[in-house]
């Protein structure tokens, strides 16, 4: 049974999806990013499944990198949708369809966590391919979370602490309990297709870190507790 904080938390989280599908969704001009792919060999996968959708892929401005006010909305949006029931990683696949630049992205996404576990941190990384087949970006190649540039600040409604190298990003500072919570976070797409052959979509692969079960903190405090008194003992 789904309490009612959870619950809040829930319409919350798909309240605020559905302002801003319904403020922007309109039809995508010729843009970056075409699609999620919905079946096949790439299909949205992972351990962490859950449930997907992404109900909005909008794209009005493309090729506008650097141009969007820091702070505020803008023409381009991806809302992803995703629903924990396990701990493990989510591999949402995009596809990319060249446009001669760069266009950058707001993402505004609502993460549920059904797994009945307290995650102590989150962390998404950009790739290309899914499950074992997937190669992380490398800093040279286009794809990033608008580093150094950071027109618009992260945002997380569960986490407090927000890390990225460019190609990664860790959340962290608090926990994401039973519920949807909200992330919020601006990309940068080149026309990956011209990189490398055959790399005409990149995947967002997210998954939680989470706080061990009592049982198991129990058992760990007692190993480095008596790891501690044998070292002492040996000193002795």
């Amino acid at each position: 049974m789904i309490s009612s904080s959870t619950a809040r938390h829930r319409v919350l989280a798909c309240s605020l999806t559905a302002c801003i599908v319904a403020s922007l969704a309109v039809t995508a001009s010729a843009g970056v990013i075409s699609g999620a792919t919905p079946f096949g060999p790439h299909a949205v996968t992972g351990p962490g499944l859950g449930a997907v959708s992404v109900p909005a892929i909008v794209t009005k401005s493309p090729n506008n990198d650097d141009s969007p006010t820091p702070g505020s909305l803008d023409d381009n949006i991806v809302v992803p949708i995703k629903r924990f029931d396990f701990n493990g990683y989510i591999d949402i696949e995009f596809a990319v369809t060249p446009s001669g630049g760069v266009t950058e992205y707001q993402f505004f996404e609502s993460v549920d966590n059904n797994t009945g576990a307290i995650w102590n941190g989150y962390a998404i990384i950009l790739g290309y391919g899914v499950g074992p087949n997937f190669v992380q970006s490398t800093s040279d190649d286009g794809l990033d979370f608008d580093v150094p540039d950071l027109d618009w600040g992260f945002a997380s409604s569960a986490f407090s602490e927000i890390i990225t190298d460019g190609e990664s990003m860790q959340f962290g500072g608090r926990f994401h309990g039973t519920g949807a919570e909200t992330i919020q976070f601006r990309l940068d797409v080149p026309d990956v297709a011209t990189l490398r052959p055959g790399f005409d979509r990149f995947t967002l692969r997210q998954f939680p870190s989470y706080v061990p079960e009592p049982t198991t903190l129990v058992l760990v405090s007692l190993a480095v507790a008596g790891t501690a008194i044998q070292s002492r003992r040996r000193a002795g």
